[in-house]
């Protein structure tokens, strides 16, 4: 190869790379917005581009040095967005020997006294174009000294010096440094996208790439336009400028679209033989077994988005069918295949036989298609719920109400339990899982005279009626009650309550029922406060509503289940979809 091009070969990471901002692809705020600063005469003296590798940092950074010095064809033209590479100052600065733009490797210059060369160059005038530039890349790596060395300097430069900072790590950059900055955040570029990029660069080079084959490589660059174009510049060699997606998937270690389709399309239907042997090709052909799991998480993922309502237009034609098949199965399953399947990836990374592990993985998925959702178990149990209370015998139309039942009930559902008391009440037929309507402090009488109160809860409430919602929070919250009569409150107080409370209760109580009011405190213990009575009541709720046999059912089936809260029929979730 060397004797037909004694130059060398280029790669295409190097060979494309963006001349001007309208190639750079994937990153149209930053352009717009250095576009702008020039146009209104607004541009920084110091910049930071963060992103992951590969997205356009240094790319940028290159092209902001060349388009704020280029003079144009003629030798008159203004800093611009578009230089015209032909100038000395372009074409100086494009083969990286402009004595004006130092470009640094931080990670080699990590020092103060590194920082100290910057610093004592930056007192000296430009020696041949408009702006000297300082370019350090992977500015993260810089010590804490050379940072603060630096400060005074990035604060107030000379006005014909511009600081270009890119990194990967943003986090490890002092803050101190980044408020003297613009930042830039460079975002991934879209599997779409990058595509299309690849796809004109394969034209320009004359390598005949199917579509699938193309989308494969930008879906395994994962955003980064560098690692994109060094997998097509290894593909092209190794199938000789014939692309095909076979070909793609046995250079990444990946199994083919339709492998990873046929292997889930099997496990979510329970078919484990038919999805072992789907997984067994691809590993012929040489996938990775972790390649293969990431494959299908991104199917899932795919499918999933498709059931909550998405679009799959990101996909290629010949993937949207499939895809949309597994998103009919619902959300619920498909969030539980995710799950495993992310647990899975991990177990396979780590395995010692990473096929084995995948394998197992496979069986399991499979294995748990076959189980009901914990929505349709649910439903199930609470359908067979009226069978559990038929080994009670039937009253006999004849016996009194003082005759015992013949078999008590084993366990009465807290719909047959009278308000507070532990015995049953006249026989109520089972009901589906709800809330039982449980007496709480917080039901006040139909019948109560809000001017002259009785109980705590009554001058919370009449706190409440009079727009006094901190108040009567307080009193709830606060507030242990030891005697209570017309005009007379002996209280006793919580830890954390304000030491005014008793006098804001006393005046106010007596402005509110134009009686007077005398509100002490007592050494006695008190009740419970308004919220621990609330608290225990929902708790009773809870364990009564744990007693009854649909419940205990639902824990048997779901060891470690708890029951969260309790609310009534009206306000219960949708059910999950199938």
């Amino acid at each position: 190869m060397s004797e037909q091009n004694p130059n060398g070969y280029r790669v295409l990471a190097r060979k494309y790379r963006p001349d001007r901002f309208s190639e750079l692809i994937g990153q149209e705020a930053l352009v717009r917005t250095l576009g702008n600063a020039l146009t209104l005469g607004r541009l920084a003296h110091a910049f930071v581009l963060t992103g992951v590798r590969g997205v356009g940092k240094t790319s940028t950074a290159r092209l902001l040095a060349r388009g704020l010095n280029c003079i144009g064809e003629d030798g008159n033209g203004e800093a611009t967005l578009e230089p015209c590479g032909t100038c000395e100052p372009c074409q100086a600065i494009g083969a990286g020997r402009h004595v004006d733009v130092l470009e640094i490797d931080a990670a080699s210059h990590t020092g103060v006294d590194d920082a100290r060369e910057i610093i004592e160059g930056v007192g000296y005038r430009p020696v041949s174009a408009r702006f000297k530039i300082y370019i350090i890349d992977e500015v993260h790596m810089m010590s804490k000294s050379a940072f603060n060395a630096l400060l005074k300097t990035l604060e107030e430069p000379p006005d014909n010096v511009k600081f270009i900072f890119a990194t990967t790590e943003i986090r490890k950059v002092p803050v101190t440094i980044l408020s003297r900055c613009q930042r830039f955040d460079l975002r991934r570029v879209p599997a779409d996208e990058l595509a299309g990029h690849l796809t004109r660069i394969c034209e320009r080079e004359n390598i005949n790439a199917e579509a699938e084959a193309v989308t494969a490589i930008a879906r395994a660059a994962e955003g980064s336009v560098r690692d994109a174009l060094s997998l097509l510049d290894q593909a092209a060699a190794m199938t000789a400028d014939k692309l095909s997606p076979d070909s793609i998937a046995d250079m990444l270690g990946r199994p083919g679209r339709q492998d990873s389709i046929t292997i889930l399309g099997a496990a979510l239907k329970g078919d484990a033989a038919g999805a072992l042997a789907a997984l067994a090709s691809a590993m012929a052909n040489g996938a990775e077994p972790e390649m293969v799991i990431a494959d299908l998480l991104d199917l899932v993922h795919r499918a999933s988005l498709k059931a909550a309502g998405g679009s799959l237009e990101a996909l290629l034609e010949v993937e949207k069918a499939p895809v949309s098949e597994l998103a009919e199965l619902g959300i619920a399953r498909l969030g539980r295949a995710w799950q495993m399947l992310l647990k899975g990836h991990g177990e396979v990374t780590s395995a010692p036989q990473p096929g084995a592990a995948a394998e197992m993985l496979v069986i399991r998925l499979a294995h748990l298609a076959n189980m009901p959702t914990p929505g349709e178990i649910v439903r199930k149990l609470a359908d067979s719920a009226p069978a559990a209370p038929q080994q009670t015998a039937p009253a006999t139309p004849d016996a009194s109400p003082a005759d015992p039942p013949a078999t008590p009930p084993a366990d009465p559902p807290p719909a047959m339990m009278a308000a507070g008391h532990g015995e049953p009440t006249a026989p109520v037929p089972p009901q589906p899982v709800t809330a039982p309507p449980v007496a709480t402090p917080d039901a006040a009488p139909e019948t109560r005279a809000a001017a002259q109160p009785t109980t705590l809860l009554d001058i919370s409430e009449l706190a409440d009626a009079h727009d006094e919602p901190l108040l009567a929070a307080l009193i709830r919250t606060h507030v242990r009650l030891v005697r209570m009569q017309p005009g007379l409150l002996e209280i006793n107080l919580t830890d954390g309550a304000p030491e005014t409370l008793p006098g804001d209760m006393a005046r106010q109580l007596t402005r509110w029922t134009d009686t007077r009011w005398m509100v002490s405190l007592s050494d006695g213990a008190g009740g419970r406060t308004i919220s621990e009575e609330r608290q225990a009541a929902r708790q009773k709720q809870r364990d009564d509503l744990a007693e009854t046999p649909v419940i205990k059912s639902i824990f048997e089936t779901f060891p470690g289940a708890e029951i969260e809260s309790v609310r009534p029929a009206g306000q219960q979730d949708e059910e999950p979809s199938q």
